[in-house]
């Protein structure tokens, strides 16, 4: 059987974290070689978010532990720097990206729960792909919630730049308020020169395969593809994680398979990263019931 490393990157949730990586071994334990657990070094910026000793000591013979010297948080990226090499690794997931040698890594988040084998079902499924996963972020696309476009269509729907920006200035979010700069007729000027991959499209992180066969070379540091875990300043508004790497891949002839990884794994219906993470009721009430399941099901210790 052929390997996978696994890539997580890590702010806080120590008790959801706990369950992601106990859940993924036990339900793809077999497919897994190393772990990659990227802590994001708060530490630099006076901050503390739990200490994730259990968990390190749990999976010691699979976890390589990083910590980036600097703290990236949800900065945009910094061109000039991208021959640093402590700048880079300190992009989400680019550390683990650079050490695997493996033909498949898996992405995923620290707020998920495993039921079966996810790993071995993409697997079997991503054929070709540069990537398979839930492709993305409707619930902030205009193209999505105005019904013309889905994830099962996003290679089909390729409106010229005038529709996009359209789109943008019409959108009537169905949350009722505006968490996308919908409202600012500019757009930035490089979905004038190539409109699609729409803004929000991307293989979400929360759990995807990726096909390094295909994309180490053509990412940096050894192509010229912005990192996957990147986020890129766009004016007036920022391409999320893994938004502008889907674009550079596909303006490379690359796809992404759209893939139900729901049906064996778990994550919160999104958005919910920076939410979950910045309100204080809501970040313990994840963390406790994560410590539930953690003593249900894994005989957590504390």
């Amino acid at each position: 059987m052929n390997k996978v490393d696994v890539i997580i990157s890590v702010c806080g949730k120590p008790i959801q974290t706990c369950l992601a990586l106990l859940s993924l071994e036990r339900a793809c334990g077999d497919h897994i070689d190393k772990i990659y657990f990227i802590e994001e070094n708060t530490q630099t910026r006076g901050i503390d978010v739990g200490c994730h000793d259990y968990i390190l000591n749990a999976l010691s013979h699979k976890i390589v532990h990083f910590m980036p010297k600097q703290w990236n948080y949800c900065f945009p990226i910094e061109w000039d720097k991208m021959e640093d090499i402590d700048y880079r690794h300190s992009i989400r997931y680019q550390y683990g990206w650079e050490m695997s040698d493996k033909d498949y890594v898996l992405i995923i988040h620290n707020d998920v729960i495993f039921k079966q084998d996810v790993v071995g079902s993409m697997l079997d499924g991503i054929g070709d792909n540069v990537a398979a996963g839930h492709i993305g972020q409707c619930w902030y696309c205009p193209a999505f919630f105005s019904g013309k476009c889905t994830p099962d269509t996003y290679m089909d729907y390729r409106p010229e730049f005038r529709e996009l920006v359209s789109l943008y200035r019409g959108a009537q979010p169905p949350e009722g308020k505006q968490v996308r700069a919908y409202h600012i007729p500019r757009m930035h000027p490089i979905f004038f020169k190539q409109p699609w991959p729409l803004p929000e499209c991307r293989v979400n992180e929360w759990c995807c395969l990726i096909n390094m066969k295909i994309a180490r070379k053509m990412t940096m540091p050894v192509g010229k593809a912005t990192p996957f875990g990147a986020f890129i300043n766009v004016g007036k508004q920022i391409l999320d994680v893994g938004c502008q790497w889907f674009r550079d891949m596909h303006l490379r002839n690359q796809t992404c398979l759209n893939f139900d990884i729901y049906k064996e794994m778990y994550h919160d219906v999104p958005p919910t990263g920076q939410p979950s993470l910045i309100d204080r009721d809501r970040y313990k009430d994840k963390e406790l019931v994560a410590l539930d399941v953690l003593r249900a099901e894994f005989n957590y210790p504390y």
